[in-house]
């Protein structure tokens, strides 16, 4: 069937935009397919991050949230990156539409992306729609780095000068405090910055990159430069497609310093107490050894899921003469050349180490699998990355469609297609299934990248492993647990003895929420929302929207989540600074407060 995006989706929206501004919930739901679609809203009928699935649910959200949004001036966004386009949905083996649009409301100016595909009847109905606040009444977001424009000629006035008193003034009163300075937590700090939001990142680590620069040395990126590009800042064009650990770690050192970001290294935030009267929180920053009193009105934990790394008690680990060590503290294979090595674990970082100490020369490498691990090529993983990211294309706009689904609904897609990664992981699989390997493409065959925001763990995506693996270099042992170590051994559940110099646990880490409770008290624990994993709606849990304690914010996921949903949880803070927003950390406010 031959297709006119132009003129379906100018269809399409007329109707849509005739439902919308005539708040009409059962009429705009009508416009999605009968079966199997979503929408995504970012903060446009409601002060949350949600998805509903199916028309019912969608017309029960929008019942009385549609009419207090007041949406008007839907328009079709026809510049050269968004205009309405063909794309193939494997998912339901058809040719669709894609849209995107503006719209005016009652909270600000919105945009929405929306992707039509053929229902049972033939006609073309949306699958997937996305709603965006995108900004608030005057407050747009700055489309140059504040303090920096050009003052040259007036008098009294000196840039540098005028930055450094900008500086001091956040530092002895900044409405927020994000707690970490890694990937995350820098592009939510340039993200309010932009929206003029007084930020301090506090990090405990000496440098900005430490996190990254601590970890094993063979780590590079999994995905390809233009997925994890950070905010406003292109890579330069001869950057590698996939970034090394230690580069990756000066990059963000680097951005920090260029886009003007207050943080302080070496510090750590200590017993935070909410007041609840003045919606502030006390905090003492603990700075170089000196103790500092401040007083924000939020907290952004951007400290990721990671908390302490979990590293199995194992009976007579002390007799032990070799060397334990976890993997997060693993100092590179060239160390144990001739050694035996055991690694235990099946995810990214264990057959990454393993790979490491076999290509170094170890005198025997065996992993340790207790389950099955989904198992993927990298160049599959990022050739998919590559087409939601392509290069020439702005990451603006790559952004802005694949964020148009929820994770949830990608793992939809992936598993409504998985026999096509099946058969083009059947190579790769025959080399594993060699080995002795126990792997799936996930429990319901979601894949990788899906998996990672279930679970975190228990996942890789391999370039060269599986090689090693099919001619023996690096052995595998699966189903069994850990008994006990002897003087110069590992040995088994099953009486196996694995011969070792070296046991390297890539067992993960505790969750974050532990080491959250340790610092804010159970108190203000308990009234949270659990953090990250797929709600029922396929979003993250508890972050970047209300947590359930007031002043308190979690910002978890990859590059990617980060750089997009860091527009939402600004556009919230920025609307409870200017009395927009409702501060008591509650989900699912709709309207304006009401002066």
């Amino acid at each position: 069937m031959s297709l006119n995006p132009q003129s379906v989706a100018s269809n399409w929206l007329s109707a849509c935009a005739s439902a919308l501004e005539g708040a009409d919930a059962k009429a705009f739901a009508s416009l999605f397919l009968q079966d199997g679609a979503a929408l995504r809203d970012l903060s446009v009928f409601t002060w949350d991050i949600r998805c509903l699935n199916g028309q019912e649910k969608i017309a029960s959200y929008l019942a009385n949230s549609l009419a207090e949004a007041h949406i008007t001036d839907v328009q079709l966004n026809e510049t050269s990156e968004l205009a309405p386009r063909e794309f193939m949905s494997h998912m339901h083996k058809a040719t669709g539409v894609e849209l995107a649009f503006t719209f005016k409301s009652q909270r600000g100016i919105g945009r929405g992306l929306a992707r039509l595909v053929p229902d049972h009847d033939g006609e073309l109905r949306a699958w997937t729609v996305l709603t965006q606040l995108y900004e608030l009444p005057g407050h747009p977001e700055f489309t140059t780095l504040p303090w920096r424009d050009d003052i040259t000629g007036i008098a009294d006035r000196d840039m540098q000068k005028d930055f450094e008193k900008w500086v001091q003034r956040v530092e002895a009163d900044p409405y927020v405090i994000i707690v970490g300075a890694a990937q995350t937590g820098l592009q939510i700090a340039a993200r309010f910055k932009q929206l003029d939001i007084p930020t301090l990142v506090v990090e405990r680590l000496p440098r900005v990159g430490d996190t990254w620069r601590r970890r094993y040395p063979t780590l590079t990126l999994h995905t390809t430069k233009m997925h994890h590009t950070l905010l406003y800042t292109p890579f330069p064009d001869n950057w590698p497609e996939y970034t090394p650990r230690d580069k990756l770690a000066d990059w963000m050192e680097h951005y920090a310093s260029i886009q003007d970001l207050v943080i302080w290294t070496n510090s750590e935030l200590q017993s935070p107490k909410y007041d609840h009267e003045h919606g502030r929180w006390d905090v003492t920053v603990v700075r170089d050894g000196t103790e500092v009193k401040l007083h924000p009105a939020h907290l952004v934990f951007a400290t990721g899921t990671l908390g302490t790394p979990n590293i199995p008690n194992v009976q007579n680990m002390e007799r032990f003469q070799g060397r334990t060590v976890h993997s997060s503290r693993f100092p590179g294979g060239a160390l144990f050349t001739g050694l035996n090595a055991v690694v235990v674990g099946a995810g990214n970082s264990a057959i990454d180490i393993a790979q490491d100490l076999a290509l170094r020369g170890a005198k025997s490498v065996t992993q340790v699998q207790r389950s099955r691990s989904c198992v993927m090529t990298r160049d599959y993983v990022c050739h998919q990355i590559a087409n939601a990211f392509p290069e020439g294309m702005s990451l603006g706009a790559s952004d802005f469609r694949f964020g148009a689904m929820s994770m949830g609904m990608l793992k939809t897609v992936s598993v409504a297609t998985q026999e096509m990664a099946w058969e083009a992981h059947k190579e790769l699989h025959d080399k594993l299934r060699k080995g002795g390997v126990l792997f799936d493409l996930g429990p319901e065959g979601q894949g990788v990248y899906p998996l990672v925001f279930e679970r975190l763990g228990g996942e890789s995506s391999t370039s060269g492993g599986a090689d090693l693996i099919a001619d023996g270099r690096i052995k595998f042992k699966t189903g069994q647990g850990l008994a006990e170590f002897t003087k110069n051994s590992l040995v088994l559940t099953d009486g196996t003895e694995l011969p070792a110099d070296l046991v390297v646990f890539a067992t993960g880490y505790y969750h974050m929420r532990e080491t959250n409770t340790e610092l804010l008290g159970k108190d203000v624990i308990d009234q949270t929302e659990p953090v990250y994993g797929l709600d029922e709606e396929g979003e993250i849990k508890g972050s970047y929207r209300p947590s359930g304690h007031p002043g308190l914010w979690f910002a978890t996921g990859d590059f990617f989540t980060s750089r997009f949903l860091s527009k939402t949880l600004a556009l919230q803070v920025k609307a409870i600074q200017v009395g927009l927003m409702p501060n008591d950390g509650r989900r699912g406010h709709a309207g304006i407060v009401k002066a």
